[in-house]
């Protein structure tokens, strides 16, 4: 009986095993999360949901980076965007972004044009995240905006440089997250734009902290810059 017993437990064991190998781990940032926890995060989900159940022909989607237009840029926001509806998150990673879109009446909003940047979150909270992961949290985010507002014009920036120069681990990752965001553009209603260079010096690589202080976050000069740079064309005539 003890033998029947321990083979039965070797034969469930065994079994379980191979049964985790089979199955393969899920990917955090293609599974969508909130931060309900955080109050902050709680009052701006209620506004900006408030204000997208009316009509916005631009929408701009992403973490501090983007939040930060209604904050140190407000004006050159609406200078160079109009009054678009705002969609960035401090601390946001792909998966909150799937969260939240996914609570929007997007057939309401109706949007024109989209701007997305996110994915620097995803690796600075966690520098072991795969880049192919993060990738396919912005792809999972495109998608999903394809489906909701087939009308829109969708730019996809790379993810902004960060860190001091080309060593720092986080600017690793991230390049390589950004060599694989081009092919997410179809030529007609996803667009990818990369203005990296706009925060760099002339040797390509260093960080310009006159734009982006803590090496991260552009200032008020940095985001005239990101204006200047997409606005011509992402304002333009969405594709049909």
């Amino acid at each position: 009986m003890k033998r029947l017993l321990s083979t039965l437990l070797l034969l469930t064991l065994t079994t379980t095993a191979l049964f985790a190998q089979q199955t393969p781990p899920t990917n955090p940032a293609i599974v969508p999360a909130h931060r309900l926890g955080l109050n902050w995060w709680k009052v701006r989900l209620a506004e900006k949901e408030a204000q997208a159940k009316q009509q916005h022909d631009t929408v701009l989607i992403g973490d501090s980076i983007t939040h930060n237009w209604d904050v140190v840029a407000p004006d050159l926001q609406t200078h160079y965007f109009g009054k678009p509806l705002n969609l960035g998150f401090s601390g946001d990673r792909t998966q909150e972004v799937l969260w939240r879109i996914n609570r929007i009446d997007w057939s309401v909003v109706a949007p024109k044009r989209i701007m997305l940047m996110i994915g620097t979150n995803n690796t600075g909270h966690n520098i072991h995240a795969k880049p192919e992961d993060t990738f396919a949290g912005i792809q999972a985010i495109v998608t999903t905006l394809q489906e909701k507002c087939p009308q829109a014009t969708i730019t996809v920036l790379s993810i902004f440089p960060r860190g001091q120069n080309g060593s720092d681990p986080n600017r690793r990752i991230n390049d390589i997250i950004n060599q694989s965001i081009p092919t997410l553009a179809n030529g007609t209603t996803v667009r990818h734009v990369d203005i990296s260079a706009c925060y760099l010096a002339e040797d390509g690589h260093t960080l310009r902290r006159d734009l982006l202080p803590d090496l991260l976050h552009p200032n008020k000069e940095g985001h005239r810059l990101w204006g200047e740079a997409v606005a011509k064309e992402f304002m333009g005539t969405p594709a049909e």
